[in-house]
């Protein structure tokens, strides 16, 4: 009878010892560096060196319909227009991302844009991996608007979420409107 109970022993100590290497396997797998958090704006850099006007598109609208109403002396629907006064120093301008579906409209047609314009002197804070972060907003992508640019209008299409990620562009134009690329 000891003859027939060696198998099951042998078998039992394996299953225990193998049980046990699994959990000490699985205990001791690294743990993944901090994640990056999603880019949930995009950011417009502009020198206050003459006043300027920041024009967003409305979400789902092309900019180039925006940029040549803004042109005609129009105002776009639906549109958020900043007036920047003269200053000195450069301002920072965050465009939320267009998030489809995220709420409920009564008006028919494209859904209206947002923008946060942060105080003068404020630089939004360097987050992880060159993002710019201001409360809960990440800008991946920043807008440049040089210094010495004699641009007066910038129109700026905001991004979605499958549109975001481009790096930092630099505007360029005449003393007229400049518009920024799409996502």
């Amino acid at each position: 009878m000891g003859r027939n109970r060696i198998p099951f022993v042998v078998a039992g100590v394996l299953i225990v010892l193998l049980g046990g290497g699994v959990i000490l396997f699985k205990g001791n797998k690294k743990k993944s560096g901090p994640t990056v958090p999603q880019e949930t704006a995009r950011a417009l850099s502009v020198p206050t060196n003459q006043a300027r006007t920041v024009i967003v598109s409305p979400c789902n609208t092309p900019v180039q319909q925006t940029t040549s109403a803004v042109k005609n002396g129009e105002s776009p629907p639906g549109a958020t227009t900043l007036a920047l006064p003269a200053g000195g120093g450069t301002r920072y301008v965050l465009v939320p991302h267009c998030l489809p579906k995220a709420g409920v409209t009564e008006t028919p047609g494209p859904i209206p844009s947002a923008a946060f314009v942060l105080p003068v002197g404020d630089r939004p804070a360097e987050g992880q991996a060159g993002s710019l972060v201001v409360g809960s907003f990440v800008a991946r992508t920043q807008l440049l608007l040089p210094n010495g640019a004699k641009t007066s209008t910038v129109v700026v299409p905001p991004c979605t979420e499958k549109t975001a990620g481009k790096r930092d562009v630099a505007l360029s134009g005449d003393s007229g409107t400049v518009a920024a690329p799409k996502c």
